[in-house]
């Protein structure tokens, strides 16, 4: 937490955001005359009340960071040479529109594809844009982080749950590690919870330092999380310790779950599972007798490839069946108050602008129909039917083209060609699996723009056709409670100007009246009466405290009930019902691979302060962060001539890249564990090289080919893969 003294009081004081992550803490920011010199956390915003971790440190540094790209850039030179000329905004959009047109015209407006990162932009710009455009093809990481899970809880009860940490009595930590990811609000919450008394169950294949607070930890085997979801399931039915009254009103499907887990003994899941009975048995009673109860959201569920969606639905059904949903200390569920009254992301994508004729036209969408137009269309009407206490997901977040058919059709023109490609908050050639697909759909012949808007030239930005300076959070409003502290920088601007100024170039004058996000921030407000500018003096939009809504109004789903038993599953033509699958490629699956590759690979590790593949530029992080790590059990090591702190291999059937091993017993010696999102800006960004891109990317070594995706959504495994470790000499 930040503890620094009180600014001093002849210096001014502006309100701000911080963004690298999700949480969007509020920030007091000191300037001396135009310069913003200080930084504090904002104790009057309800999610940081004041706190700040070492992400929002280093803001300042990144904010003026002499590598920040500050000026729009057009390529010069062959692709990836590194030769650049800087233009004018007005000519680079007025060349990206004229491209656009032709492209258009030539193949269609499915031929534009865009790719989006996490949450640091206007999410439903985009989707408006390419509605109106008439493309279906927006991907992105969207698929292995949160929006699975997403998909499956609009699909189970009709809205996405969020824990109420700080009133409940069980805190179920599974696959998560706010220490390293999320400490504001997270960490500080449950940490609060262990003071108040709270019991904590910690599941994860590594000691986190959740794991070392928590009264039980699981070091469950990577990849089998829903295997011990099912056996806590089986254990809670058999031992009537499920919510009764709740099950019999409120859900559909019990009976063919009972039946579903009648397989899953204690016995059963240990084997899988390499977790004592005992402790299954343990851990399960401790969370259905112990209310509220709460089950975390964790990036590690979604990671888990085969596995993954059934695993997310498997965490619904447990905290339906223990009358956890919507009660204070449990999992909070749809809106209430004024959060329920402004216009809605999912409002401002305009997605009935897409034509039923170019929804059909989504890459991926026939094989991964839950995750794409089929599924999203059945999820709103369901959502729809409850007005303002539930509404349909986003679109920009649980309805994508799948990025493994997006490369394909850049590289092969199958089934149609993709020929332009926009980047947002995204690298890709980090960010995505099978980078070699990757790389080799960026540089086809056959890819004719792309444009990457960006702070930094990242690996993909150095392959671009036009790379757009972005403006950083303290330069940019975002709805509905976070103000910039300043104007932008240089010639940066904010993502909303991109897309607007676009779209006007376009043909979509009527759909762009809003001249600044903030002015698209007052219009969204209106139904409350305040605009933007009050309401962030207000101090942000405040729900009201009331549970158990689904009383009067159901579910946000077909049957107006927690579908145990999914209909939109079964439509679909997928399992209604969760089961699981041993990993494709396991000591288990594959024991003559096993062989060769005899270590479990649990890769995408997060650290702080980096947040995924960004603030690689910035002295501080790097200072606290210099070289990338993989986590060895000390035994392993000594068996293959490994000390802490030597560079060694780290290879899987997709490639090898190298990292520092770290010698450590919170990993189980089957087990390594590699760093997520390493790239050295510092190395030479043409071609090949690309700022050190293959040197020590952990994405090299994850698969995305159908067999290792889940059949629902198409999410690709992050671990429970085989791999071997080698010294380099």
């Amino acid at each position: 937490m930040e503890s620094e003294d009180d600014m001093t009081e002849q210096k001014e004081i502006r309100k701000g955001w911080c963004g690298p992550c999700h949480v969007r803490c509020g920030l007091l920011v000191e300037f001396e005359g135009d310069r913003a010199t200080r930084v504090k956390g904002n104790p009057d915003t309800p999610v940081n009340r004041g706190a700040m971790c070492q992400r929002g440190r280093l803001i300042l540094e990144h904010l003026y960071h002499p590598d920040r790209l500050n000026y729009p850039l057009k390529r010069a030179g062959n692709r990836g040479e590194g030769k650049w000329d800087q233009v004018t905004w007005d000519q680079a959009l007025d060349d990206i529109a004229e491209k656009l047109t032709k492209t258009r015209n030539e193949y269609g407006a499915e031929a534009l594809a865009f790719s989006r990162g996490t949450y640091r932009t206007y999410g439903w710009a985009p989707n408006r844009f390419y509605n109106l455009f008439g493309s279906p093809n927006i991907t992105g990481a969207n698929h292995i982080c949160m929006c699975p899970t997403h998909t499956v809880e609009w699909t189970t009860y009709g809205y996405m749950a969020w824990g109420d940490v700080q009133n409940a009595k069980c805190v179920v930590v599974w696959g998560y590690q706010p220490s390293e990811s999320r400490v504001v609000p997270d960490w500080l919450q449950l940490v609060e919870a262990k003071k108040r008394g709270a019991s904590i169950i910690a599941i994860d294949p590594r000691r986190t330092k959740e794991a070392e607070l928590a009264d039980m930890w699981l070091q469950v085997r990577p990849g089998t999380d829903l295997a011990l979801m099912l056996g806590w399931i089986k254990l809670i039915i058999d031992e009537n310790l499920y919510d009764k009254e709740f099950v019999e009103k409120w859900t559909v499907g019990f009976d063919q779950l009972k039946e579903r887990v009648r397989d899953y003994s204690l016995e059963k899941v240990a084997q899988i599972t390499q977790i004592p009975q005992e402790k299954i048995a343990a851990s399960a009673r401790i969370y259905a007798t112990t209310k509220p109860a709460v089950i975390t959201w964790g990036l590690g569920i979604d990671l888990q490839g085969v596995n993954a969606t059934q695993a997310a639905r498997a965490r619904c059904i447990l905290r339906a069946i223990t009358g956890n949903l919507d009660m204070e200390g449990g999992e909070r569920l749809g809106m209430s108050g004024e959060e329920s009254m402004v216009i809605s992301n999912v409002d401002m994508e305009l997605n009935d602008a897409l034509s039923p004729a170019q929804r059909k036209k989504q890459l991926g969408a026939d094989q991964y129909g839950l995750f794409g137009f089929p599924g999203y269309d059945m999820l709103s009407e369901a959502s729809n039917k409850l007005g303002t206490y539930v509404r349909p997901p986003d679109a920009s977040m649980t309805c994508c083209a799948h990025p493994r058919y997006v490369w394909q059709a850049m590289i092969t023109g199958k089934p149609y060609p993709v020929k332009a490609l926009m980047v947002q908050a995204n690298n890709p050639l980090i960010q995505a699996a099978d980078i070699k697909l990757v790389y080799q759909a960026l540089t086809s012949p056959d890819l004719e723009l792309l444009v990457v808007m960006d702070y930094y030239m990242t690996p993909t930005a150095e392959l671009a056709d036009y790379v757009l300076p972005a403006a950083g959070t303290l330069e940019r409003s975002d709805f509905p409670n976070c103000p910039k502290a300043m104007e932008p920088l240089y010639e940066r601007r904010d993502d909303y100007q991109f897309w607007r100024e676009l779209g006007l170039r376009l043909g979509q004058e009527k759909y762009w009246p809003w001249e600044t996000a903030e002015e698209v921030c007052d219009y969204r407000l209106k139904p409350l009466g305040i605009t933007f500018e009050e309401l962030v003096e207000k101090g942000g939009i405040r729900p009201a405290k009331e549970h158990k809504k689904y009383e009067n109004a159901g579910f946000g789903t077909p049957s107006g009930k927690v579908e145990i038993y999914s209909s939109v599953f079964e439509k679909l033509g997928l399992d209604p019902l969760p089961n699981y699958k041993e990993p494709p490629e396991s000591p288990v699956s594959a024991p003559e691979l096993a062989k060769d590759y005899p270590l479990i690979l649990v890769a995408s590790g997060k650290f702080m302060p980096m947040y995924h593949s960004e603030l690689r530029q910035i002295t501080s992080a790097i200072k606290q962060r210099p070289d990338p790590l993989t986590d060895i059990h000390p035994q392993t090591a000594k068996s293959l001539g490994i000390a802490d702190g030597d560079w060694v291999w780290i290879e899987t059937l997709r490639g090898k890249i190298k990292q520092r091993a770290r010698l450590t017993d919170e990993v189980h010696p089957s087990v390594v564990r590699v760093q997520h999102g390493w790239w050295f800006p510092e190395m030479p960004g043409e071609a090949p090289s690309l700022h050190g891109l293959w040197e020590s990317n952990d994405n090299i070594l994850c698969p995305v080919d159908s067999e290792y995706c889940n059949v629902e959504i198409g999410g690709w495994p992050h671990s429970a893969l085989l791999c071997r470790v080698d010294k380099i000499d």
